[in-house]
């Protein structure tokens, strides 16, 4: 089965080796992770991001890398050869390394039981790290730079 990912439309792309989870069950899941902007690729700097979200059923961090782990089955993330270009045309990279999974067995298989009402519109989403990643069953998240 292929993984459908769609890429956040988020102004950075995560370039990390360092993922930090926290989460609280009253305040959600706060992710901080190293990320470069447009501005940043050029000269090759860095600076921390804060993901924080809401209404979250379930956090998962795995610590494997993830398109390995899956390799040839991952599909939706756009290939260019200019990426700066990309980026600068759309406002978003195209692999930012923050993704929805669009076809998620997670919300297929406990959707029901997470969300009964589909009163949340819970999504899947997928924070890619170098060595790990962070899956995130939530309704909503936000970005602090």
């Amino acid at each position: 089965m292929s993984i459908i990912l769609m890429p956040e439309k988020v102004d950075f792309r995560i370039s990390t080796t360092d993922l930090k989870a926290i989460y609280t069950e009253s305040g959600g899941v706060t992710l901080r992770i190293d990320v470069q902007t447009r501005g940043d690729v050029p000269l090759d700097q860095y600076r921390e991001v804060e993901l924080t979200f809401g209404t979250v059923a379930e956090l998962r961090c795995i610590t494997v890398n993830f398109f390995e782990l899956h390799a040839g089955q991952v599909e939706g993330i756009p290939y260019t050869e200019d990426i700066l270009h990309f980026w600068e045309t759309n406002g978003y990279p195209p692999d930012p390394g923050f993704y929805q999974v669009m076809n998620s067995p997670i919300l297929d298989q406990k959707g029901k039981l997470f969300d009964p009402r589909n009163r949340l519109d819970l999504k899947h989403y997928l924070v890619v790290g170098y060595d790990s990643y962070v899956e995130v069953i939530a309704s909503s998240y936000q970005v602090k730079i």
